[in-house]
């Protein structure tokens, strides 16, 4: 497990979420299927003009920044609490509900926080149950 940021005392960890380069092309590949409507209809109104490439062009950046920052996404599931990449966490006990959301599992917190979302989970139904066992063993 390389990058583990460092553990309390008694803490062990139950999950290593590392994002899944195939989740992520499943939600490009959605990504690129709603772009190409617009790119038709750009090439209906703008036919003599460059505007139809505006819409693939603007989706390929968002996927190539969001292909770099893919790495950013990962996280470990402990008996204590969900750590996120940047030594960032979340203590099991402040986690009220867990559900698959997108491309991703959200995390809603108890003290009325935003919350958080593992994002382009392998499997998002285990890394659901390991988080459910890892808050019921806490």
């Amino acid at each position: 497990m390389s990058n583990l940021p460092p553990l309390e005392d008694g803490e062990v960890v139950m999950f290593d979420h590392v994002p899944s380069f195939r989740a992520f092309k499943r939600t490009a590949l959605l990504m690129i299927a709603l772009t190409v409507p617009a790119v038709v209809v750009f090439l209906i109104v703008f036919p003599d003009t460059l505007w139809p490439a505006v819409p693939m062009f603007v989706t390929c950046v968002i996927l190539m920044q969001e292909r770099v920052r893919l790495g950013r996404y990962r996280a470990w599931i402990t008996n204590k609490r969900v750590i996120f990449q940047g030594e960032r966490f979340i203590a099991l006990d402040d986690i009220k509900a867990v559900g698959k959301r997108g491309n991703g599992v959200r995390l809603a917190w108890e003290n009325g926080g935003k919350g958080s979302k593992l994002l382009y989970p392998e499997d998002a139904d285990a890394l659901i149950a390991a988080i459910e066992t890892a808050k019921d063993a806490a």
